[in-house]
């Protein structure tokens, strides 16, 4: 037999998984026309055996491609299908069988589990409990499925049937304004709908959800961190996304990062938005807009409280507090003792209070009266209170103070006119006792040291530093040899933006007024060895004049994105609404392009 019809067979099998080929085609072309009958049995049962444990193969150029859907046994937009609920996806390559936790969703809910099974490059999707009859359904393949390489599906996929001899026609699309870390770790929202009214009495499968202490007409409100909603589907890498397939009525629309995959909202772990509240969906197209927040409706308590130094004691809430709410104070049996000051170190969300005269090996009860963080909740004054007992540091074991960070870091360029330095340390310091020194195009110039809080300053030139500019400062300190002898060390040295690469911006915004904030955020483009990565950098934020006009000025010329929002509670920041009590997020818009800024001036 001619080696030609082996490898005619071999290829055969080869392509049930692209990454198989891939390995074994090198060894193929190597092989020669005396190839003997024996030796390709050999080649076949080697890679028959390689299949039992299925992993990516080594060597070949890296695979980033995504996996697609290029086939299914129901066809879509199909009516009069089986209520058994039994198809097959066929993928382009192999999936991981890993990554078929949630999946697959299914709109609206059906009253048996969603099983899934996958066989190389193929998934199958069934259940053992019939769906209803004359009902329309929407099945979506989320970006929760990936391949061997780890690579998501690019973006969900749907299929519209119908077990009736119709299709329910209506469709809603929707965009989520999403933060810039989900879309660098491929990491999309779902979209939500839950029914509102009476209609709630004739859903079989929100029985096991209703408030038992409530009659069926007054449980017309969902309870979206309790049950599962009636309709379901997933943004794409730009936020934005469609449902097909759903029935006209009044819903509670709500987008939330679902990371355990369970299709239903835990409000303490994962960030949601409310939209128009309540949204009606008839013939009528309207885009819902979310904006994703922390909407978590547990309490704010105080967890511990532990020892940084001598004076230094860190407070530990169950989350981030305004720090100017903050009343906290120590207790013994016999006295009060209340903070100095107080402080928080960047990227932390627990406070550190200074607290003098602590007496060494003593009791105190740690004690808060009242905070709030930033969405106005306020601690539960039942859980406020820790006991604390103070060790003194001996000082041959403290830490030294010293410099842990500093802002514009050295060898900046670009840096805006007038932009302070800060200096942040790991211990409260006094700008009393330290002294700078600050050259403007190697000239000194006089220094300005600002107390911005117990462990930060804030150093600026006066007068200001202005365009095209080389900074440096210095620290003067005594000289360690000789103590009468002053010497310089340097800090941070950096360059103030060029005058020629100096853009502004004007614009007005559509229905525009003076509540309206528009944010302009830039985008920051690193390259990388292999790719060029993009993320979101310095944020600008405008108010609208009462005819929506707004105005930016002393942007460095790039590539932005530009965000505006109605702030209709005067915060001055996007809020994603609260499920209890159920309130809508402020309205926002965005285009879909980014803006590029040349110097000089720009219109919108």
């Amino acid at each position: 037999m001619r080696v030609e019809n082996y490898n005619s067979k071999l290829n055969a099998f080869l392509l049930k998984s692209k990454e198989l080929k891939f390995a074994y085609l090198k060894k193929l072309s190597t092989l020669n026309s005396q190839l003997s009958t024996k030796y390709l049995t050999l080649i076949l049962t080697t890679i028959l055996a390689s299949c039992a444990t299925v992993v990516p193969p080594s060597g070949g150029p890296e695979d980033k491609l995504p996996p697609r859907i290029s086939g299914t046994t129901l066809a879509p937009n199909s009516i009069n299908q089986s209520t058994n609920l039994d198809l097959t996806l066929q993928f382009d390559e192999w999936i991981d069988k890993k990554s078929l936790t949630g999946a697959v969703a299914i709109s609206p809910p059906i009253s048996g589990r969603l099983q899934l099974k996958a066989d190389g490059s193929k998934l199958r999707i069934y259940s053992t409990e019939p769906l209803d009859s004359n009902t329309t359904y929407t099945l979506t393949v989320t970006n929760t499925i990936k391949d061997l390489r780890n690579n998501p599906l690019e973006k969900p996929f749907q299929i519209l049937f119908s077990t009736g001899n119709f299709l329910d026609s209506l469709k809603t699309d929707f965009s989520v304004q999403l933060h810039d870390s989900l879309t660098r770790k491929k990491n999309f929202p779902v979209v939500a709908f839950y029914p509102i009214g009476k209609i709630r009495m004739n859903k079989n499968y929100l029985g096991k959800f209703r408030d038992s202490a409530l009659v069926a007409e007054a449980d017309t409100i969902p309870r979206v961190t309790k049950e599962i909603p009636q309709y379901i589907a997933q943004t794409d890498s730009l936020g934005n996304g469609s449902l097909q397939g759903m029935q006209a009525g009044l819903y509670l629309a709500v987008a939330f990062l679902d990371g355990n995959k369970n299709q239903r909202l835990d409000a303490e772990s994962e960030i949601a938005g409310v939209a128009e509240f309540p949204f009606e969906l008839n013939e009528e197209k309207k885009l819902l807009r979310f904006s994703l927040g922390d909407l978590d409706t547990s309490s704010l308590t105080l967890d511990a409280v532990s020892q940084r130094g001598n004076s230094e004691i860190e407070f530990s809430f169950s989350r981030h507090i305004v720090l100017d709410s903050l009343n906290c104070f120590f207790a013994t049996s016999k006295d009060t003792l209340s903070p100095s000051g107080f402080y928080a170190e960047p990227n932390s969300k627990n406070p550190v209070l200074l607290f003098d005269n602590l007496k060494n090996d003593s009791l105190y009860s740690a004690n808060c009266l009242y905070a709030r963080d930033s969405l106005g909740r306020t601690l539960d004054t039942a859980r406020a209170s820790a006991k604390f007992r103070f060790k003194k540091i001996p000082e041959n074991e403290a830490v030294p103070t010293v410099i842990s960070k500093i802002e514009p870091s050295r060898g900046t360029d670009d840096i805006l006119p007038g932009t302070p330095i800060k200096l942040f340390y790991n211990h409260p310091v006094s700008a009393d006792t330290l002294a700078f020194r600050l050259y403007v195009n190697e000239d000194s110039v006089n220094v300005e040291v600002k107390q911005a809080n117990a462990v930060s300053l804030e150093i600026s030139a006066n007068p200001a530093w202005v365009t095209d500019a080389k900074i440096k400062l210095a620290l003067v300190e005594k000289d360690s040899v000789v103590d009468t002898l002053y010497r310089e060390k340097i800090l941070s040295q950096f360059s103030t933006i060029s005058r020629l690469k100096l853009a502004s911006l004007k614009g007005k915004i559509p229905d525009g007024n003076a509540s309206t904030v528009v944010v302009l955020q830039e985008i920051v483009i690193r390259k990388l060895p292999k790719t060029t990565m993009k993320s979101l950098g310095k944020e600008w934020k405008a108010q609208c004049d009462a005819s929506g006009n707004f105005e930016f000025r002393g942007l460095p010329k790039g590539s932005y994105k530009l965000m505006y929002f109605k702030d209709l509670n005067g915060d001055g920041r996007l809020t994603s609404g609260s499920i209890y009590p159920l309130q809508a997020g402020e309205p926002w818009g965005a285009p879909e392009e980014e803006l590029t800024l040349d110097s000089g001036e720009n219109i919108f």
